[in-house]
């Protein structure tokens, strides 16, 4: 059953019940009422048939010591529907429009109600006293005339009752269609979310009561919250893809070098000891190569998944100097420099892409700067910012090349120093995932010089958001 048909049968069934009752009310109080008016007119029979009850006279009903002061007791029981009865030593006397099988006199006074021939009669039964004795007067007055009215008013009752219906019905289906005319505009809006390309079309809020502009909202942000997720799923399928392709195109080579290494060794199985230790050392520098290189793929794919990746406040100079520690223990033959000048200022991020991101920057510029040479290292602050520059005094970098050596397995032009092509892409990925800045330019030591700026104290989300 839709929308529409659910409130115009809601509408019904209300209007249905109120009518009822109402009509139950309506028929109860005519009804009363008809009763009321019966009683009194019997109340007035019996005043004038019998005034003050005390100087009830002889010979009004015909019967023994009932005499002329009733005043014509015929004439006040005229019309249908009204006999009396008197009982006076054990004689019953009847007069009126006595139906068959009436019933006796009752033995208590007051009103009553009882049931003649299948139709109802409303009775009064009074004691007289008189000189020939207490006489028991009862008049009956029939209640046919009340049920005809209330049959009366419940046919027409009903009637109305069932034209307000059909209005209703009418009413309630031609409000609901204007009602629920913005919930079709929004059923429109979501079927044209065939696919992930639809997620970013809105669907209209501005329009329809005030559920359907919250539902439109909640929709909405339903949709938001899918267009992120398949955005994330996207990334992750692109770096999974992109991990794949690049092992397997960057990894052939030394492969194929090892392969080409342990094919010599089984060969020349009585090769020189110093023929063999060169093909090992060889075999070696090629796994060394590919582990460095994995590694690198691995922290590049996820950083292309950085939403999943644990964020927290992270204490730069303290991480900085971890690093260049470290760095110092890889690479004995270099001298690193540290000026620390942001204390303790925080930023907001992935501890382990920040260290990679300067751990990579440390190993660029002792692997391409100079031998045994100088890489010195400068925290400082710039503005809302935190400036983290890395020079080196190797032979730098041309400004045409500096962009393309930002992206995955570029190398500078006659570049003889290990490496995978990696270090700077990397770099580039943390601090585009950390809302920073990158800059290339030159140092003032004469070689590379790599200035990130990254803002402090401030709540980033991961991917730059």
């Amino acid at each position: 059953m839709s929308l529409r048909a659910r409130i115009t049968l809601a509408a019904v069934l209300a209007v249905a019940l109120c009518g009822a009752a109402a009509g139950a009310a309506l028929l109860a109080a005519v009804e009363r009422d008809g009763r009321t008016a019966v009683d009194r007119d019997l109340r007035a029979r019996v005043a004038q048939i019998a005034p003050g009850r005390a100087g009830f006279g002889d010979g009004g009903f015909g019967g023994p010591g009932l005499g002329p002061r009733a005043r014509g007791p015929e004439r006040l029981l005229a019309g249908a529907g009204t006999f009396a009865q008197v009982t006076l030593g054990g004689q019953v006397v009847r007069q009126g429009d006595v139906p068959a099988n009436a019933p006796p006199v009752p033995a208590r006074d007051g009103f009553s109600t009882v049931r003649i021939g299948g139709a109802e009669w409303r009775s009064l039964t009074m004691s007289l006293p008189t000189r020939a004795g207490t006489v028991r007067l009862e008049l009956l007055s029939s209640l046919a005339p009340v049920a005809a009215r209330a049959d009366n008013l419940r046919r027409l009752v009903l009637l109305v009752g069932l034209g307000a219906l059909a209005v209703t019905a009418l009413a309630a289906w031609g409000f609901t269609t204007l009602a629920v005319r913005p919930l079709g505009r929004l059923r429109a809006g979501a079927a044209r979310v065939s696919g992930a390309e639809d997620l970013g079309t809105p669907l209209p809020d501005d329009e329809g009561p005030v559920e359907v502009r919250s539902l439109a909202r909640a929709l909405n942000e339903m949709l938001a919250r899918l267009q992120a997720s398949t955005a994330t799923m996207e990334r992750a399928l692109h770096a999974t893809r992109r991990f794949a392709a690049d092992a397997g195109h960057e990894l052939r080579t030394p492969l194929t070098g090892l392969r080409a290494n342990l094919d010599a060794l089984a060969r020349n199985p009585d090769l020189e000891p110093a023929e063999r230790g060169a093909l090992v050392a060889d075999m070696a520098a090629e796994q060394e190569r590919i582990v460095h290189l994995l590694e690198g793929l691995q922290a590049l794919t996820r950083g292309d998944a950085a939403e999943h990746l644990p964020r927290e406040d992270v204490e730069l100079a303290d991480l900085v100097d971890a690093a260049v520690y470290a760095a110092r223990r890889r690479h004995p033959g270099v001298t690193f420099e540290l000026d620390d000048a942001i204390a303790d200022a925080e930023v907001r991020g992935w501890d382990g892409g920040l260290r990679l991101l300067v751990d990579n920057l440390l190993d660029n510029a002792a692997l391409h700067g100079r031998a045994d040479g100088h890489v010195r290292v400068e925290l400082a602050r710039d503005g809302d910012a935190l400036l983290v520059r890395v020079e080196d005094d190797g032979p730098g970098i041309a400004a045409a090349d500096r962009d393309r050596l930002l992206e995955p397995f570029a190398r500078g032009t006659g570049t003889t120093a290990p490496g995978t092509g990696l270090g700077l892409a990397i770099v580039a990925q943390q601090v585009a995932l950390h809302a920073g800045e990158l800059t290339l330019a030159e140092s003032a030591l004469g070689g590379l010089a790599v200035d990130i700026r990254l803002p402090a104290t401030a709540v980033l989300a991961l991917g730059g958001r």
